[in-house]
């Protein structure tokens, strides 16, 4: 949460360089007429096509750039079994609280729920903030499924890579498992993009993959 704070302040000095960027050129082209606006013009689409390289290029996954955070162990003699969820979707469907449940093998269930704010990077630098409320309706909605086959859970909203999610979680949250759930030929299907696999090297426990009805 702490980074995500850090991103929508970043955004206020951004988006006011770029008013001051755009008044400037604004000027320029005003008091020096037509090939002024087609430099600019030229730049401006140079300056496009710089973006588009660079976001195109970097890690989807920044969480991998750095280690695995260290894993909490559970105390010898608990009888609960701890499952972190990272859910992008609003996850009621019975059959995927009950396999939750049914994972403990007889044990109490306890489970964490993150849900990423996933947006676009656009969004972050504006601070708009759709994406986190979208997050906490998929989060309320998945605790409440949860709690209705009786696994007690808790949640909270994460960072939008999943693998930074699930790093995040497990610095608190001594985990016996990791649950990625998933919406078959959603956007964010982490199962197409690799990131359940990437999970299963990352983490020493072990790393399941539910996938919703589509």
């Amino acid at each position: 949460m702490k980074g995500e704070t850090r991103t929508e302040l970043m955004a206020i000095p951004i988006v006011a360089v770029v008013f001051v960027v755009l008044g400037i050129i604004f000027l320029i082209g005003s008091v020096a007429g037509a090939w002024a606006w087609v430099l600019i013009g030229a730049g401006a689409l140079g300056l496009l096509a710089f973006l588009a390289v660079h976001y195109s290029r970097r890690n989807p996954h920044p969480a991998l750039s750095s280690p695995a955070p260290e894993m909490l162990a559970p105390e010898p003699t608990d009888a609960t079994y701890r499952v972190l969820v990272i859910a992008d979707e609003s996850c009621v469907e019975p059959g995927f609280a009950n396999e939750i449940a049914s994972h403990g093998a007889g044990r109490k269930v306890e489970a964490l729920v993150i849900a990423p704010a996933i947006g676009s990077w656009l969004a972050r630098w504006t601070g708009d903030e759709s994406a986190h409320v979208d997050a906490r309706k998929h989060l309320d909605d998945t605790v409440t499924s949860l709690a209705r086959a009786g696994v007690t859970a808790r949640g909270e909203t994460g960072a939008d890579d999943p693998l930074q999610a699930a790093d995040d979680g497990l610095r608190g949250f001594a985990a016996d498992e990791i649950v990625f759930v998933t919406k078959p030929g959603t956007s964010t299907d982490w199962a197409e993009k690799g990131v359940v696999e990437a999970a299963k090297t990352r983490y020493s426990v072990p790393v399941t993959h539910i996938a919703l009805s589509a």
